[in-house]
């Protein structure tokens, strides 16, 4: 329905103006109250306005960076014809046509009739496709023009002169509208952002080693923030590129199966590119991901947007977690410093878990250790234990043989006593030989041979003598050496003592590492 109409179908009279305004007005703060974001917002303010007037055309231009005005949004039945006319890429030069002017001046432009759109092909282009009016808006914010609203309609709108003004009040009110929308609609989901992280970090605080925290990190994130389907990829390094490990969530079979053989460098993908950023990556369209193997599957099981971020250990990229929805999704600044805040809570957390485990493994270690320390100990005790048996049998035996050798040094007195008798009796038997003459020249022989022989035993008897004094000698001294070695092993069997109550120490203290 126009914005002022005729009461009466009869063409013959001039029109009676009926005010359409509030009541657009009070439609589309109605409808705002949908909007969950800038670019839902638009859609909302073109196609309320369009519905409540009745026009066959509606769009939405932003400025760029590039100096350029792009279609944010469009509907209506003459879109085609429209964009034929100009702007058929999506942007627009400042100045051109009836849109550049409204950026330009700030003011909205009315068109009454189409012959006048003269310098505009886009409102040429309608009127050849039969509309007999078009409004321009611009959304003014702080004096400055930040996005520019275009409308065609089929009937007249008589809103020229002083109704200008009143449309642009108009406009200033739905923008205000918009905006409040637009301030709830973020403080709700920074609410909502602020919770996700929230159950995100009950969940990980949950998790005991590093799969777990993984797939709880998967199952949360996904869960907290409404998406399809998540995906942790890790780092192999001798490859060099990322291999898919866990998963969460369903987004079909054929995307799944691509997931699991897909692999992907660094920079390639939306997995290789949050690697090679080392931050996080959104696209809204994953059509736009050309070098993605995962890019088709996705489109034919209806998956539209994707977000990744890095997982960090110690400073260092050890994998990737992506997530994705069947729908187009924006990211806000809110979202966007969530998702972060997530990122470094699941990268933390898999350090503490990575680090209890590898402190786990070295209590392991530590307790292997000890065990074979203490078998190790046990032996040497038990050594020690022979070692002083034996030494123990060792001096009895010695000081047997001591008492052996002093008993064999008797023997020796006694058999060098009859020695020296022998020499003494060989000696008176040589003087009665010789008083004998050669009758006793026989038993002089014999004498001397007795007397030799004498001679000799006295010398082996003293040689023997000197040998046993030297067995006496090393007798006494192995003793002396066998007594101070049982001493020594004595002060082992102590020192082994204390490391074993230091090696019971070091078990406990391995064993409440492992708990």
């Amino acid at each position: 329905m126009p914005l002022f109409r005729s009461q009466s179908g009869d063409s013959q009279k001039a029109p009676v103006a009926i005010p359409r305004d509030v009541e657009s007005l009070e439609k589309l703060i109605v409808d705002l109250a949908a909007a969950t974001d800038e670019k839902s917002a638009w859609k909302i303010t073109v196609d309320s306005t369009a519905e409540a007037h009745g026009f066959a055309y509606g769009a939405c231009w932003l400025p760029g960076p590039d100096n350029q005005l792009h279609l944010e949004y469009e509907s209506g039945r003459i879109a085609t014809e429209v964009r034929a006319g100009g702007g058929g890429d999506g942007s627009l030069p400042p100045d051109a046509g009836l849109v550049g002017r409204a950026f330009r001046s700030g003011r909205p432009v009315y068109v009454g009739a189409m012959e006048q759109c003269g310098d505009c092909r886009r409102c040429q282009a309608a009127g050849r496709a039969g509309m007999a009016a078009a409004i321009v808006t611009p959304v003014v914010r702080d004096g400055r023009s930040i996005a520019v609203l275009e409308y065609y309609s089929p009937d007249p709108l008589y809103i020229d002169g002083p109704r200008t003004e009143k449309w642009a009040s108009i406009a200033r009110i739905a923008e205000q509208a918009r905006w409040t929308v637009l301030a709830s609609a973020e403080l709700r989901q920074v609410a909502d952002d602020r919770l996700a992280v929230t159950s995100v970090v009950t969940a990980l605080g949950q998790s005991t080693d590093s799969q777990s925290a993984l797939r709880m990190a998967l199952d949360s994130v996904r869960t907290a923030f409404g998406w399809a389907y998540g995906s942790y990829w890790q780092i192999d390094d001798s490859a060099g590129v990322l291999k898919f490990q866990q998963e969460s969530g369903s987004a079909g079979e054929e995307f799944r199966k691509v997931t699991l053989a897909a692999t992907f460098a660094e920079g390639v993908g939306l997995s290789g590119r949050a690697w090679r950023a080392r931050d996080l990556v959104f696209v809204r369209d994953l059509a736009e991901l050309t070098d993605c193997v995962r890019g088709p599957a996705a489109m034919r099981a209806g998956v539209r947007s994707g977000v990744c971020f890095p997982i960090l250990s110690h400073g260092r990229i050890i994998g990737t977690m992506d997530f994705f929805t069947t729908e187009y999704i924006e990211l806000s600044e809110s979202r966007a410093s969530a998702l972060r805040n997530v990122q470094q809570l699941v990268s933390q957390r898999l350090d503490i878990v990575r680090t209890a485990e590898q402190s786990a493994d070295n209590a392991r270690a530590l307790l292997d250790t000890v065990s074979r320390l203490r078998a190790a100990s046990d032996d040497a005790t038990r050594v020690a234990e022979e070692a002083v048996s034996k030494a123990s049998a060792m001096t009895h035996e010695v000081e047997a043989l001591g008492q052996a050798s002093v008993a064999i040094g008797d023997v020796i007195k006694i058999i060098s006593s009859i020695a020296d008798q022998t020499n003494l009796l060989a000696l008176n038997a040589t003087i009665e030989a010789a008083r004998a003459g050669e009758v006793g020249r026989g038993f002089a022989v014999v004498a001397g041979e007795v007397k030799d022989l004498a001679r000799e035993t006295a010398e082996a008897t003293q040689r023997v003598s000197e040998q046993i004094n030297g067995i006496q000698n090393s007798a006494r001294t192995v003793s002396s050496g066998i007594l101070t070695t049982s001493e020594t092993i004595g002060q082992m069997d102590a020192v082994q003592a204390r490391m074993n109550e230091v090696l019971e120490e070091q078990a406990k203290m391995a064993s409440a590492l492992q708990l």
